[in-house]
């Protein structure tokens, strides 16, 4: 009989129970957002606890650009790629209503737009093509095309108006991939969407050519020109989405998408995909920006959706593929929590030191701190400093506190003081300061005036 070894033994602990890891980091994550942001309201008007919510979302608020500039991004990129598609799967096969906002999102700035006139030669109008597709009230997408003109002693004005409401195509998309492969194909998602928004826009345009044009009495030369504007709009659309899902390599990431995508996967489009064909690599400076904001903003959604559904009890801690996922997710909130502590520990330590830059700008701007307390002022010392307050808000730190300077005050010239007109003291100078941090730690610069943003005065003034 084979004896496992030992060390086999406790290597298949630690890799069976990611879950408890999971949340001993989740617990460590909200105790951290709790010390970085105390003046969050943990209760609600009625008295009752807000739960963890409010602090996730002071952490995107506020310290999460720090983690996007800070973070590993290959060791990122790594665990979000291995538990991504299992997420996928999971999410569809135990809650499909909550899929397409996990992994997708309507482009609320999607708008496509199409305008030509056709003048003859003494500039009188020929024909005009305006087609226009934009979404409006968040999920519903407003379809319209015109076209105008005149042959010969015939004028013409047509106008074809749809209102295409996204969220049962949607429905239907999730439906159907919910009984299909074991692997969630995300450009196959996308190409069924689109697949039925077209269909619905052709289903109009075919209406109108089939029952309504022919009830409008043109002559053939006239209903030619409205058929084939129609099919213009309908060509040029279905050319325009296949870039969602037959070309997402060809599409730039980094730049808006609003001419094309009705829909877009998050982090990006394609996400899986670039891990799968090996587009990642391949163009990993690229999309290593892409994980280190994007990503790292989608997971902070997503790791909140799976503490949800731990303490929900909704889950199977015992499912090899929940273990997979919360695996990866407990290294990445580990990554996010060791981020978030060295923060701290740099605001705590940022008064311990006089190199810090609070005394850098008094020393710097002597004059306008502190020699108004004398003819003539040295700073001899900065011996203590104490924070009283901090916030983050942006990726910015703004910290209050104050600070005690030993100064050398000397009133009047050597002439004065040698003849006892004069004077020399060491003085304990207790000053208030706030100051604005950018994420360096060093002073941010206010976007409008251009000027550090610190504040010193003498305690009491």
């Amino acid at each position: 009989m084979q004896v496992e070894r030992k060390y086999e033994q406790w290597k298949a602990i630690t890799e069976s129970d990611f879950v408890t890891l999971f949340i001993k980091t989740w617990f460590t994550f909200i105790a951290v957002l709790r010390e970085l942001n105390p003046d969050v309201d943990v209760f609600t008007e009625d008295g009752m606890p807000r739960g963890d919510k409010p602090f996730l979302n002071a952490y995107k608020d506020g310290i999460m650009p720090f983690v996007q500039k800070n973070i590993d991004t290959d060791n990122f990129a790594q665990e979000v790629f291995a538990m991504y598609p299992i997420s996928m799967r999971k999410v569809m096969d135990v809650f499909p209503q909550y899929f397409f906002q996990t992994f997708f999102q309507i482009n609320r700035d999607f708008s496509y737009e199409e305008k030509t006139i056709d003048l003859d030669k003494d500039g009188s109008l020929k024909e005009r093509y305006q087609a226009n597709l934009h979404i409006v009230d968040k999920h519903i997408l407003k379809f319209y095309l015109c076209v105008s003109g005149q042959f010969r002693t015939t004028k013409y004005n047509e106008s074809i108006k749809k209102e295409i409401d996204l969220r049962p195509i949607v429905c239907s998309t999730v439906e159907k991939h919910k009984h299909q492969d074991l692997i969630i194909n995300e450009t196959q998602f996308m190409r069924d969407f689109y697949d039925a928004v077209m269909s619905e826009i052709t289903g109009t345009l075919r209406h109108y050519i089939d029952i309504t044009l022919p009830k409008k009495g043109f002559n053939q030369t006239v209903t030619r020109k409205i058929k084939d504007a129609c099919l213009r709009l309908d060509t040029a659309l279905r050319l325009r989405f296949e870039y969602n899902y037959k070309y997402p390599h060809e599409v730039d990431p980094l730049i808006a998408s609003n001419s094309y995508a009705i829909i877009y996967q998050i982090p990006f489009n394609g996400f899986s995909r670039s891990e799968r064909e090996n587009i990642y690599k391949s163009h990993q400076g690229k999309y290593a920006q892409l994980i280190a904001t994007k990503a790292v903003d989608w997971f902070a959604n997503y790791v909140y959706a799976l503490r949800n559904a731990l303490f929900h009890e909704i889950i199977s801690p015992l499912d090899e593929e929940w273990q997979i996922i919360f695996k990866s997710a407990y290294l990445l909130l580990k990554q996010v929590s060791d981020i978030c502590i060295s923060c701290i520990s740099q605001i705590e330590g940022f008064a311990q030191t006089q190199e810090n830059a609070v005394f850098e700008y008094a020393e710097k701007h002597k004059a306008e701190c502190v020699d108004y307390l004398a003819d003539y002022v040295e700073i001899l010392d900065f011996p203590k400093m104490v924070l009283s307050k901090w916030k983050i808000e942006n990726g910015k730190i703004t910290l209050s506190g104050w600070f005690s300077a030993k100064l050398k005050l000397q009133q009047g010239d050597a002439e004065a003081i040698e003849n006892g007109t004069g004077s020399i003291a060491t003085e304990d100078k207790g000053f208030d300061f706030s100051i604005t941090l950018g994420d360096d730690f060093k002073i941010a610069i206010d976007k409008d005036t251009q000027k550090e943003i610190i504040e010193i005065k003498l305690q009491g003034t």
